[in-house]
């Protein structure tokens, strides 16, 4: 069953790894407005985590709600192959991806929760280590496909549509179970996860800030083609494979430390776009995201089931939070490159800034 799953958490993320890290890239290089830029960016927080929070209101049987939202992904994947050129529908497209796979997380959210009880760090590690494995090969298809047009993102959208289908048809034969007790009545939220959520917020806005800023600087900085942008997603994962048992390991023992480091790390991302003299420079500085990355893959969720008594409640808040964080900020840098003409020396100055507010706000966690 374990083994099943495992497969299940891989093939997803080989799916999305087809064109997760091309899509706010083809948008910045066909020349998507700033809001609109934004809007393509944050999605994959934004929309995610405010369809997790919307369905957490209801008792769904987790494997009913993969089903339906996977369904749906695969259908907005289809339109977005078909009208890539139109820069409203190719967003409109990417956000209900990006809530139907919010929607699909939060069902498969709620089976790792019965699966990983008893050793939560080390158990979520390992799931996440395979599901990041999947995406390795998908990029580097991907990135060859767009090597010299990043139009060529319309076939790996269409292959992500059939293995999306294909991988919720064989989760569906698994007959997994799924048991839940009774839910507790609605209670005073712990004040340990209030101040949890400020801090998330908060932190989320500052980490938003980079994302448009990103696409940018790719483009118009460093001239990047659709096989370099493969090139710095593949050493994000294997940075990231090689760091999550060990982090997971980590997270068990030092759990508040964890939060804070999992954040503070996230500031080299900024400052290295925006000091960087050349692409390879980012690419040696990415061989150590797996570090800050694999303990977000673990630490924060971890945080919020152990100290919450409603989890699902819990979670869906934490989504919400991370929602209502991911659009102030990316909004709000898409807002200045709206009224300021974006040229190297702006998008790198507000790099830095997104850096230093970032290691700021990770501050918080310490609280």
């Amino acid at each position: 069953m374990r083994k099943r799953l495992y497969l299940y958490s891989a093939l997803q993320n080989f799916a999305s790894s087809l064109y997760g890290p091309f899509v706010s890239f083809v948008a910045a290089t066909e020349g998507m407005p700033p809001l609109l830029l934004g809007l393509v960016s944050s999605a994959g927080t934004v929309f995610n985590n405010l369809s997790a929070f919307l369905v957490s209101f209801r008792r769904w049987r987790p494997i009913n709600l993969i089903t339906a939202a996977n369904v749906v992904s695969a259908i907005a994947l289809i339109a977005m192959a078909i009208y890539t050129d139109i820069y409203s529908v190719y967003a409109l497209a990417y956000a209900l991806v990006a809530m139907s796979l919010g929607a699909s997380g939060y069902g498969w959210s709620l089976l790792l929760e019965q699966f990983t009880r008893r050793s939560r760090g080390i158990s979520l590690a390992q799931f996440s280590f395979y599901s990041t494995l999947g995406g390795l090969a998908a990029t580097l298809i991907t990135g060859l496909l767009m090597r010299n047009n990043p139009m060529a993102i319309k076939l790996s959208l269409l292959a992500a549509a059939g293995i999306t289908l294909a991988n919720t048809a064989q989760l569906r034969r698994l007959g997994v179970r799924y048991e839940e007790g009774e839910r507790p009545p609605a209670s005073k939220m712990d004040r340990r996860l209030v101040k949890f959520y400020l801090g998330t917020f908060v932190f989320v806005i500052t980490w938003s800030f980079a994302w448009p800023l990103f696409p940018l600087a790719q483009v118009y900085i460093y001239h990047m083609n659709g096989l370099q942008v493969a090139v710095l997603q593949i050493i994000t994962v294997v940075s990231t494979l090689a760091f999550q048992r060990p982090m997971g390991a980590f997270v068990e023992r030092h759990k508040r430390l964890s939060l804070f480091l999992g954040r503070a790390t996230f500031m080299t991302w900024p400052l290295i776009y925006g000091v960087a003299n050349n692409v390879y420079e980012i690419f040696i500085a990415y061989m150590f995201f797996g570090f800050g990355g694999s303990i977000s893959n673990v630490a924060y969720f971890a945080y919020v089931v152990d100290n919450a008594e409603d989890k699902r409640r819990a979670l869906g808040y934490f989504n919400l939070v991370n929602a209502a964080g991911a659009l102030v900020g990316s909004e709000l840098s898409s807002a200045i490159l709206s009224y300021i003409q974006p040229n190297e020396r702006v998008i790198r100055e507000m790099l830095i800034a997104s850096a230093l507010a970032r290691l700021g706000a990770s501050f918080l966690y310490l609280l």
